[in-house]
């Protein structure tokens, strides 16, 4: 017994020998592991955050495309409205004669009506009855007149000018009645 005992206690002393060396490299080497791994992860949460930003900015970008899309679209449409505003306003400038010289006749008209209403009450009044000829004599004579007491008056009255509705006379005409003056009067 005693004999292994010292050959026990013998081998145990070279493997402890050999194995201590190794025991204290692989501590320090599970250290320097240890330090490593905790550097790595390190490493690992400050990729994960840059990883995090960059999702963050792509979404942002993916974004800033979006609308930077829309407002081009944008801009497209408002060019084109403003192109088509163009057209319609150089279109319209011939407009801008035609009205300038409808409002200069509706204020001469505007400036006539009390005599001409006058003229007209008398017409339908009085010269229903009466023929053409008579009929624009008299008139004639009742412009004078309104002249003579300044009374603003159309200088060519007519009962049709003045009192006349153009549509209804032409559905008139249409229809097949005479389109002269007395007839239309």
């Amino acid at each position: 017994g005693l004999c292994m005992w010292v050959l026990a206690m013998n081998t145990y002393d070279r493997v402890a020998k050999v194995v201590a060396p190794k025991q204290a490299a692989l501590e320090e080497a599970e250290g320097e592991y240890n330090v490593v791994m905790e550097g790595l992860k390190l490493k690992q949460d400050e990729l994960q955050t840059i990883m995090d930003k960059l999702e963050t900015m792509e979404k942002d970008l993916e974004k800033s495309m979006q609308k930077k899309t829309q407002l081009e679209a944008e801009v497209l449409l408002c060019s084109q409205k403003l192109e088509r505003a163009e057209k319609l306003i150089g279109g319209l400038g011939g407009e801008n004669v035609r009205w300038n010289d409808v409002k200069e006749k509706l204020g001469a008209k505007f400036t006539d009506l009390t005599g001409d209403m006058l003229i007209s009450a008398g017409v339908i009044g009085y010269l229903g009855a009466f023929t053409a000829g008579y009929r624009s004599r008299i008139i004639s004579k009742w412009v004078n007149v309104c002249k003579e007491y300044s009374i603003p008056a159309s200088a060519s009255y007519t009962l049709v000018d003045a009192l006349g509705n153009p549509v209804q006379i032409r559905e008139w005409s249409i229809a097949g009645l005479p389109n002269d003056s007395f007839s239309v009067d």
